[in-house]
This record gives C-alpha cells, structure tokens and sequence, in this order.
C-alpha cells in the first residue's frame, strides 16, 4: 500500500509541482496496488470553501464545521481548525466508505498543533473515530466504536501527544511539527500481515492495529474498542484544550485478502565496499521476481538487481543481493515484487549509513590474501593496524606501491584465520576482515 510517498512534502503556500506528485501517486497506486481500494482522499486543494468539501459522497465529509467563536480554515491548501473557548470542531463522513469490508484498513493523514490554552478537564482527549457513526457534537457509545485514536493536547506550543485506552490510559509522545500519522486496523478476526510503500510492515493478530508516526511505530498490535462494529464511517471531535491544529492529506485505503508475498524481513548492512541485502518470505503465490531498488533520498530510486522469486509455495525462501557499487553515507534500499501477471508491489524500504571510510579503502584479493603481504587500495592516505582473533596487535611494514595501492608486510607470519584490518583517516576509522587460508 503505497502510502507517504508524498505526504510528508506538502508545502502550505501553492505549488504546481504537487499537481504533478499527485498525478504520479495515481498512477502508482493504480499499477501498483491492484488489491488496494482507495476510500477517501482529501488534500484540501481544490478549493476554499468549506461548503465545496461537504454534502457526502465521493471525497467530500458528510459534516465539516467549527462552533463560533471557533473557526476553520482551509486558503493554505490544509485543512486549519482555531478553536475558542466554550466550542466545538469536528468533521465526519457517516455515508459509508466501503461496500466490501476490507481485511486492513490504513488510515493516513498529517497533524500538526499550536496550543494556546490547555485543557482542565479530568479526561482531556480528542478523538478520531471509526465504526457506526453519526453526524452530530456528542461523543459516540463506545457500542458503536470500533476503534479510536486520541490527541492529547496537553502543553501550550507546538507538541500533542497521542492516546489509546489500551489496558488503561497510554500517551506516547510528544511531538513537534507536522507529523504522518499511520493508522493501521486489522479488520478481520484472522491474523494477518501488511505492508506499504513508506516501508511500514508488520503483522496483525486478529481486531488489532499498529499506529506509526512518521517512521516510528509508536504502538504495536494495540487492541481496538468493539470488534463486532464495521468502521465504515469515521469522525473527529476537539472538544478540549484551545489553539489551532492542522490537518493534511487524509487518505483513507483498504486491502481485501493477503499480499500475494508475504515477507518476513528485508535488511541490508555495509560489508567493506559493498552493501550486502538479504530477505525471506513465509510463502509466495504466483510470485514471479523481486527487484532491488536504490536511492539516496527516499524519494527517487532506481533499479540495481532483479533476482527470481519462487513462483507459488507455502515454504520459507530466503534470498541475498549485493550492491557493489553502494552509495557513500546514507542510502535507501527497497524490494518490490513483481506478480507473474505483472502486478507490482512495493514491500519494504530501508535504509543504509555506510562511514566515509569504508567507501575509501578495500583490501585488495580478499578473503584469501597472502600471510606475508597485505595490498591495500585507498582513495586517500590512511595508517593502518592488524589485529588478531586474540587481540593481539601485529605491527606493519608499509610500502606504497602507488598513489592508491600500498603493501603491508606483518612482522610475522601469519598463521591460518581471521584478521581484522583497521583503517584510519582524518579522524575517522572503519575496518575489514581478513581471511588467511
């Protein structure tokens, strides 16, 4: 489910070049996510006018207002509550998002909150909701509730904390400026397992839901509040605390059935000059290949290997690639899996921070290297030191043999193992293993 592709880069002042983004994520999300049903979309673009965003139907609330004194405002293309004391906002759509209900429900959206007044109230929460609603300022039955998600605005500034009822009163924050907010609900009484474009993933047991800020995942198979209610209608309701709080980009998705792959892990780690990956999958259905994809800002990637999958089996896989010319510093790696009738998706994405140094030197003929020579190929001039598996340090003879090649020479003979290599530059160091057959 390719969500927070864009999300996170909204900027409040007019930009053509998010027209563009947008048409892009369209395309992606119909390519890509063949078994991902889009429910709700609002960006808050299209106009300023508070009437042009309700009235039901297709991306529109069924309600959306601020009580007076309090106010909305949406001429920044978001979505900006100011409440007052004594009021009220709140928006809701109570006309049913879906048909078909889904197995995963993903609810996305950004926040962010400058709190003038804090609340005196015993129980200061706001809450979005989902189930069985209706269009109105009183706070739902939690009969009808099948989960909800609490704000705490709990300080004056620019911080919120998020809430869950979860075996008692939970808050975990706070956070500071606009933050992505993932919601993620298993609908189903079966466990199950999700993942989207932005590298979240996880698994589910049955009727419970991870919530993710940004990249964090802040709260982990969460129980939600009444599992025989279909969350077919959702409702935000700010009674308490006053100041102003933003919203963004609301997009709310469901899946039917499992992903056609399901993964277990996807890692990469440095390994001297290289980046080596490696994953596995739990079972695989008409899985024709996975591509390894590179980028060096999360944004814009590109493809570096494509390697065979398994096709159909209930067997665990598992998998390695090696990039052998990786980026230098931070770099993202992400898998996507590709259908043998061409369906695309994105499994997860990760990242990669790979020292100055290590990209500066390599041991050259390695892992099966000389014991009385050690030739060594470096972009910069560096000192060197051998260490043995005991710790013992084994003093070197230096030759350089070129501008960028030089020769260590043990004072002994090196016996049969594993050595380590230690490279040291402009104050940093890295290190390599070296192997004596």
């Amino acid at each position: 489910m390719n969500l927070g592709l864009i999300f996170k880069y909204k900027k409040s002042n007019p930009n053509p070049m998010k027209y563009f983004y947008l048409a892009v994520l369209a395309c992606l999300l119909t390519k890509l996510q063949a078994q991902t049903t889009t429910y709700f979309e609002q960006n808050f673009n299209s106009s300023s006018e508070a009437a042009d965003y309700k009235g039901g139907g297709l991306n529109k609330f069924t309600e959306l207002l601020a009580n007076s004194p309090s106010t909305l405002d949406l001429s920044s293309q978001n979505l900006t509550f100011t409440k007052a004391a004594g009021s009220q906002v709140r928006f809701a759509k109570t006309d049913d998002l879906f048909t078909a209900t889904p197995t995963v429900l993903y609810v996305q959206f950004t926040i962010s909150a400058n709190i003038t007044e804090v609340s005196s109230a015993t129980t200061p929460y706001n809450y979005l909701y989902f189930g069985n609603l209706n269009d109105n300022g009183s706070l739902p039955a939690n009969a009808s509730v099948f989960a909800r998600l609490g704000f705490h605005f709990n300080t004056v500034g620019d911080s919120f904390q998020l809430h869950l009822q979860e075996g008692g009163s939970v808050n975990k924050g706070p956070y500071s400026g606009t933050k992505t907010i993932t919601w993620v609900m298993n609908v189903s009484g079966a466990p199950t397992t999700y993942t989207d474009g932005s590298g979240h993933s996880g698994s589910l047991e049955g009727n419970k839901m991870d919530i993710w800020v940004d990249d964090s995942l802040e709260f982990d198979e969460a129980s939600e509040l009444s599992t025989g209610v279909v969350p077919n209608d959702f409702k935000f309701i700010w009674n308490n605390s006053n100041g102003t709080v933003t919203f963004d980009d609301l997009k709310i998705m469901g899946s039917i059935g499992p992903m056609p792959v399901e993964l277990v892990y996807f890692r990469a780690s440095p390994f001297g000059t290289k980046v080596r990956m490696n994953w596995a999958t739990s079972q695989e259905k008409n899985a024709r290949s996975f591509v390894v994809e590179r980028s060096k800002d999360a944004e814009l990637f590109e493809a570096i290997g494509t390697y065979a999958a398994s096709g159909t089996t209930t067997q665990r896989k598992e998998y390695a690639a090696t990039d052998e010319a990786p980026l230098s510093g931070i770099s993202y790696y992400r898998l996507r899996q590709v259908d043998e009738d061409g369906t695309q998706y994105i499994c997860r994405t990760i990242s990669v921070v790979r020292d100055e140094a290590d990209a500066q030197w390599k041991i050259l003929g390695n892992p099966a290297v000389s014991s009385r020579n050690i030739t060594v190929q470096a972009s910069q001039k560096m000192t060197y030191e051998l260490v043995s598996k005991t710790g013992r340090v084994i003093s070197l003879q230096t030759q350089e043999l070129s501008s960028r090649q030089t020769l260590l020479s043990p004072s002994e003979p090196l016996e049969s193992g594993v050595y380590i290599l230690r490279a040291t530059a402009g104050g940093g160091s890295s290190s390599q293993r070296v192997i004596i057959p």
